[in-house]
């Protein structure tokens, strides 16, 4: 993992800066989620004084790359010579941030998907720019302010859907962009492509092959998260096309669908498959950390940007061995049209409505006019193809990654600025309809095809049957099938009641939620919409939570009474 923070002087005001790299030294410690024994630092001064960059890490061999003037430092994935920059992160091969600091100010870029963030803070002596908030936050003001009106997004859904942050007075830039910080501040953003093109497969598939061959140089098998799905088998199949040796690993029970499809995946590939099932007590209980603690963990990781509903990756020691997921497949088939049952203008603006105003009844007026500000109003096609690659990917991806980087460098061949690029270039119903997908992993391994999908047949194939079925007026037969057993639904009375307990007794919560209606979410032992509760349940803990004192002592693990249906392959 990277850390950087740059610091640039308004007119007259050089001896300002030395506060500001006073305050982000002392306060590393909070801001870079690993052991302080294992943090590298870096320095760069100009000559004069007025202009900082900061670099921290924990990967073995790596400082910042000199440039003319100046340093050059970057975040994320970057195949090429980082010296051959020239602040376009956006037409570089790769997905990465970039900082560039020099006698004159300094400067950060985007990629077309912002997965590696820059955050940014203005003060009436000087620009702060870095990729962790909480650095820039505390670098530019010396305490911490919470953004209690942008915290409603969080609430809703579990990430920012803005370029705000849970810190007053810094924000996140957006996709494709250039911030320029010297005398004054500059951003210029580039707008992303809304494709037409039903045809360019080709271009995707150079893209992705590009994007994986650094890999060919690993000595070791790269190692495969492989689940059920569509995007993790493309993944597995590019490598295999590829020549990349890999071994595989699902996380489940063995009855989980997702490993039921990923071992039969592997077996067609002839790859090596590890299943990681949770251990279990000798009364089929799982054993899962204390809420509190999960909070505590992603506020610190996270910075307090996603919700504690989700598994983020736990700290470790820093491995050189390459690892890959499905992460942002979704890219490849129209974004947040992947998951809508219409690709009309109507379901368009539906979806747009519950991503931005979603549980409109729990939150205060206040919260929802907040919301209103901030929703996009178009209802073409390309609204959650952008929405997708500017929130999800921007914001959620962003906040779990920084997780993963702590341990090594993820190469996410998805969310290179080539594979976008020519994803971008397609019509986003037509990518919807995960004809891409398909076409890819039968270029790439034929012999995936006929290996079932978890959770359904491909969409394409699936809507020209209910297309059918339709027309001649029949009715489609009923499917129940049962949802994965999900512990966080389910966690039993004690969870539920401290969950209930925690997000009841916030009052800066009470500004954004109606805690009157909270009660509701409950059920006993269950959560009547899960991820709600724990997004709700995270922000009283950041609003709560000193996340630059020392760490909390864990609590006592609780056990929770499993309840898994059984899936046969």
């Amino acid at each position: 993992m990277r850390v950087f923070l740059a610091v640039a002087a308004k007119p007259h005001q050089r001896a300002a800066v030395q506060h500001a790299v006073q305050r982000a030294r002392d306060a590393i410690t909070a801001a870079f989620p690993v052991r302080p024994e294992l943090i590298r630092a870096t320095e760069w001064r100009a000559a004069h004084g007025g202009v900082h960059l900061l670099a921290w890490t924990n990967e073995p061999d790596w400082s910042p790359s000199a440039a003319p003037d100046g340093v050059i430092a970057v975040a994320g994935h970057h195949p090429g010579d980082v010296r051959a920059l020239t602040g376009d992160a956006a037409g570089e091969p790769g997905c990465f941030a970039a900082f560039r600091a020099d006698e004159d100010g300094i400067s950060a870029s985007t990629s077309l998907a912002p997965a590696d963030p820059v955050y940014y803070a203005e003060t009436s002596e000087f620009h702060v720019v870095g990729n962790r908030a909480l650095l820039v936050r505390l670098a530019a003001f010396g305490d911490i302010r919470h953004d209690v009106p942008a915290l409603q997004s969080l609430a809703r859904q579990g990430y920012f859907l803005s370029e705000e942050t849970p810190y007053a007075g810094v924000r996140s830039l957006p996709p494709a962009s250039r911030l320029v910080a010297g005398e004054r501040l500059t951003i210029t953003t580039d707008p992303l492509p809304e494709g037409v093109n039903r045809t360019g497969s080709q271009r995707v598939a150079a893209g992705l092959l590009a994007a994986v061959e650094p890999l060919l140089q690993t000595p070791d098998p790269v190692r495969l998260t492989l689940t059920g799905g569509r995007d993790s088998r493309l993944i597995a199949a590019l490598l295999h096309a590829a020549g990349i040796p890999f071994h595989a690993v699902t996380s489940g029970f063995d009855d989980h669908p997702d490993v039921v499809v990923a071992r039969q995946v592997a077996a067609a590939l002839g790859v090596e498959h590890e299943v990681q099932a949770p251990p279990l007590t000798p009364r089929s209980e799982l054993r899962v950390a204390h809420p509190a603690d999960r909070v505590d963990n992603v506020l610190r990781v996270c910075e307090g940007m996603l919700s504690a509903y989700e598994n983020i990756t736990g700290d470790g020691a820093y491995s050189l061995r390459p690892s890959l997921g499905g992460h942002n497949g979704e890219i490849l088939r129209g974004g947040y049209l992947s998951g809508m049952e219409e690709a009309t203008p109507e379901a368009v603006r539906r979806r747009t409505q519950s991503l931005f105003l979603a549980h409109r009844a729990l939150f205060t007026d206040a919260a929802n006019a907040h919301a209103e500000e901030l929703a996009w109003r178009s209802d073409t096609l390309h609204v959650p193809d952008h929405l997708y690659l500017r929130f999800r990917v921007g914001r959620w991806h962003a906040a779990s990654r920084a997780a993963m980087l702590r341990r090594g460098t993820p190469v996410q061949p998805f969310l290179d600025n080539r594979v976008i690029a020519a994803a971008l270039a397609l019509d986003p119903g037509f990518r919807r309809s995960e004809r891409l997908v398909h076409k890819l992993i039968k270029t790439f391994a034929p012999g995936l095809a006929a290996v079932p999908l978890e959770g359904g047949q491909w969409r394409f194939r699936s809507e020209r049957r209910l297309a059918r079925l339709w027309s001649s007026a029949q009715r489609l037969p009923s499917r129940r099938q049962d949802k994965p057993w999900n512990w966080r639904a389910e966690p039993g009375e004690e969870i539920a009641g401290e969950l209930e307990r925690a997000i009841m007794s916030s009052p800066d919560l009470g500004e954004i939620v109606r805690l009157d209606k909270v009660p509701a979410l409950f059920d006993g032992g269950k959560l009547t919409k899960a991820p709600l509760v724990w997004h709700l349940y995270t922000v009283a803990g950041l609003l709560s939570t000193d996340v630059t004192g020392p760490r909390p002592a864990a609590r006592e693990t609780l056990l929770v009474q499993t309840r898994r249906p059984k899936v046969t392959s």
